[in-house]
């Protein structure tokens, strides 16, 4: 079994090739791409509200996909939990849903150093696991045309020269004054 660290636009094959473990808050955590056009907004709510009360684990059945606390994530001091609920997860993937390959995507504006260390603890608490690969999801990559931009160039400004670019394909003239007057046709 192998642990690879991978940006989410780089994850290798369809979701569906995965079991995905994230964090439940419906807002600003990863989850909500996950249940997109899968799970109502309201039984995403109801179960984010119950896995966050009652501090415990929950599987959106029959999905391959599960939730952890968002306590767990966005508190370093609940490490230990973590741990144990990365434990129950690979347990619970062994039993019901068998799944090879495992997609951890836990990122938030705290970090994910601390997943990486519950895990391979998680993963020394659990024998076997029958999994080949865990891929823990970190932030994006820039694109390879935004880290080629010119050193000492502001990012707003590559931004503000695209869009005058798109501007002056459609015909559109600037007043000067950052606001554009469109042609007439």
């Amino acid at each position: 079994m192998r642990i690879v660290r991978t940006p989410s636009n780089k994850v290798e094959g369809p979701i569906s090739d995965y079991h995905v473990l994230t964090y439940a808050d419906s807002g600003y955590g990863p989850l909500p791409h996950y249940t997109k056009r899968r799970v109502p907004r309201e039984q995403v709510e109801e179960l984010v509200s119950r896995i966050n009360q009652r501090g415990e684990a929950a599987t959106f059945f029959p999905l391959p996909l599960s939730a952890v606390p968002r306590k767990v994530i966005w508190d370093k001091l609940h490490w230990s939990e973590l741990r144990a609920h990365l434990a129950d997860f690979l347990h619970v993937n062994a039993r019901a849903f068998g799944a090879r390959r495992i997609l951890i995507d836990l990122q938030s504006p705290h970090g994910t150093a601390h997943v990486m260390e519950a895990l391979r603890g998680a993963v020394e608490d659990v024998s076997p696991i029958c999994v080949d690969e865990i891929v823990v999801v970190t932030a994006a990559e820039l694109e390879e045309t935004a880290a080629a931009a010119p050193a000492g160039l502001p990012r707003e400004a590559s931004v503000t020269e695209a869009i005058t670019k798109d501007h002056e394909a459609r015909g559109d003239a600037s007043d000067g004054n950052g606001r554009t007057r469109h042609r007439a046709a």
